[in-house]
């Protein structure tokens, strides 16, 4: 656990459920308030009755104060919400520093069994690398950092930028933490957040501006002019035609505001949220050459918060029709809906082409935020050196982050140069998978940008491939010897393209008979050496170990061994040199019962 980590969340927890309750309390009152103010209201009528200004003046008053008391407890109701959701997200953060993350989510939606190394490596689904780092407050991070972990960087410049801002962005958890919070005050849903992106994609038609823009400025101005005799009982036909005409433009218009209220309608909620996470983005004083551009995309040549907060406000206003007497009044004076229609008309045609990029620049925030929340979560995690040129990877005491402290046994791992294969061997239950899970992980990790597990890595950059789990497929008739088969052949193409590639294989052609896989796996490796590709492979077919001597300085023999004490197994999960010595399948079986 992070001491300092923990500090914070306790003390930011221990605020926020104070000011909830205060809140909570004001709310309470307020509601009293409110009701004897609404009481008021009548009082002057029961008192003198109808009597002329004595009458009207104090229930004005009172009506006034009634409704400045709705809009305080709307403000308190804001308020209470947010220390809700703040409070809620120092909870999360506390448990996850006991390393309990079964309340995030599990990003199960992005599992795909066909992909290189994601479904191998847990990267996606329960208790899993996403899972564990996933903090994200919208539908567009969330994607991000889903796209990220499929397709992690692999250019030296990029990497270590990233690695700036996650490390500037650890040093900040207040700033992470309001960040989120805002994003949490509305729950977009993917639907939502799709909508919008489509808005960039989409042409909105509209007839005749130029008459539409006149339009919307001389009725309303001749309808307030013909109120004039009405006013002064003179007549009332004049108001009445105005009224009337009013109403026969927007029922010929009808369908074209029906379209754009669909197009626009019932987000100003997503786009205040909008709004305030760009507020964020745009105020914030950043060092990290990586944030810095983030924010000069939405800073320049005008702040993208200001123009989200027009279009929150137009948004808003054209919501007014969802108000049945507010409709009816403004709609009969001012050719509202008409004037909605246009002003949102103007501003999509005027910046719909920076709205992908504005919520780009929201969706990569929202994503290094989670892994700079990973960077502070874990101080004894390392961001690793990034190695250019020929293959590197030498841990020390590398572990899989998925494992508690207290459970994770750490290894040292060196890897020199293309063309190596390291042939991992050990009893059933030693470590051999989950050593090469690490391996994978920690590489995922560092493509990202982010700390690693382990107290030093330096690394080449290269592309992951992992069979562990593969599985038939009755649907298409597969086995499951030829679906491991199509799988090692994807990888094999791709590395005689010429691609660099990390190739993890756990128990080779597992679905064919011994001395056949024991063959077939001698010339896999062959072919991995000629292709130049770094494996690891681990494996209970010792005599694969042989191949070291075949291969000296290109294969590589380690393992995981066992003792057996006072008839009890013990396992110390660490990795040496050498074949193992020790299996345990006949030892467990008897064990158990079963021989």
């Amino acid at each position: 656990m992070n001491p300092s980590a923990e500090a914070f969340y306790q003390s930011k927890n221990q605020l926020y459920s104070a000011k909830l309750k205060a809140v909570s309390k004001k709310i309470r009152q307020f509601a009293w308030f409110r009701l004897f103010a609404f009481l008021l209201i009548f009082l002057p009528l029961i008192i003198w009755g109808w009597n002329g200004w004595l009458t009207v003046v104090p229930m004005f008053a009172f009506t006034v104060f009634f409704f400045f008391l709705i809009k305080k407890n709307i403000q308190l109701e804001k308020q209470k919400k947010k220390y809700e959701v703040l409070k809620k997200l120092t909870e999360d953060e506390l448990l996850a520093l006991i390393h309990r993350f079964d309340h995030f989510d599990e990003g199960s939606d992005f599992l795909d069994t066909n992909h290189f190394y994601a479904y191998d490596l847990d990267v996606f689904g329960t208790d899993s690398l996403f899972q564990f780092i996933n903090r994200t407050s919208t539908q567009s991070g969330r994607t991000q950092l889903a796209e990220w972990f499929k397709n992690p960087f692999l250019q030296k410049q990029d990497i270590e930028q990233r690695q700036d801002a996650i490390r500037e962005l650890s040093q900040i958890p207040n700033w992470r933490l309001h960040f989120l919070a805002n994003g949490h005050l509305f729950k977009e849903t993917s639907e939502l957040n799709e909508e919008i992106k489509r808005w960039s994609e989409t042409e909105l038609e509209l007839n005749r501006p130029g008459a539409i823009r006149a339009a919307v400025i001389v009725i309303p101005l001749l309808t307030i002019l013909a109120a004039i005799p009405a006013i002064l009982g003179i007549s009332n036909f004049w108001i009445i035609l105005m009224i009337f005409i009013q109403w026969g433009v927007l029922w010929f218009s009808r369908k074209r505001v029906a379209q754009y209220f669909e197009f626009f309608g019932r987000k100003s909620e997503l786009l205040g949220k909008y709004m305030q996470l760009l507020k964020f983005i745009e105020e914030r004083e950043f060092e990290a050459p990586f944030l810095l551009d983030l924010q000069k995309r939405v800073c320049n040549p005008d702040k993208a918060s200001h123009i989200f907060s027009q279009l929150k406000k137009l948004i808003g206003q054209f919501e007014y029709r969802n108000n049945l007497v507010v409709n009816m009044v403004f709609n009969s004076l001012f050719l509202w809906d008409i004037r909605c229609v246009y002003k949102l008309w103007r501003w999509h045609r005027q910046n719909r082409k920076k709205l992908v990029a504005w919520l780009g620049v929201i969706a990569e925030m929202d994503a290094l935020i989670s892994l700079g929340n990973f960077a502070n979560n874990n101080p004894d995690f390392n961001f690793p050196e990034i190695h250019d040129g020929g293959f590197t990877f030498r841990a020390k005491q590398i572990g899989h982050p998925l494992l508690p402290p207290d459970k994770r046994v750490s290894n040292d791992m060196t890897i020199d140069g293309w063309s190596k294969v390291v042939i991992v061997t050990g009893a059933n239950m030693a470590g051999k998978s989950t050593f090469l899970r690490t391996v994978g992980v920690n590489m995922v990790l560092a493509r990202l940008g982010a700390p690693v597990c382990a107290g030093e890595l330096i690394c080449t950059p290269v592309k992951v491939y992992t069979n562990m789990r593969t599985t038939d497929n009755l649907l298409k008739d597969e086995s499951y010897f030829f679906a491991e088969l199509k799988r090692i052949k994807g990888v094999l193409d791709r590395l005689e393209n010429g691609e660099r590639i990390l190739v993890i294989l756990d128990e080779m052609l597992k679905g064919t008979n011994s001395v056949d896989k024991l063959n077939g796996s001698k010339e896999l490796i062959r072919k991995l050496l000629h292709l130049k590709a770094v494996a690891l492979i681990a494996t209970h077919d010792l005599k694969l170990s042989e191949m070291e001597e075949e291969y000296p300085q290109m294969v590589f023999n380690k393992c995981f061994e066992i003792n057996i004490e006072n008839d009890e197994l013990v396992f110390d999960y660490l990795l040496s040199d050498g074949v193992t010595k020790t299996m345990n399948a006949t030892f467990l079986m008897r064990k158990m019962g079963i021989i």
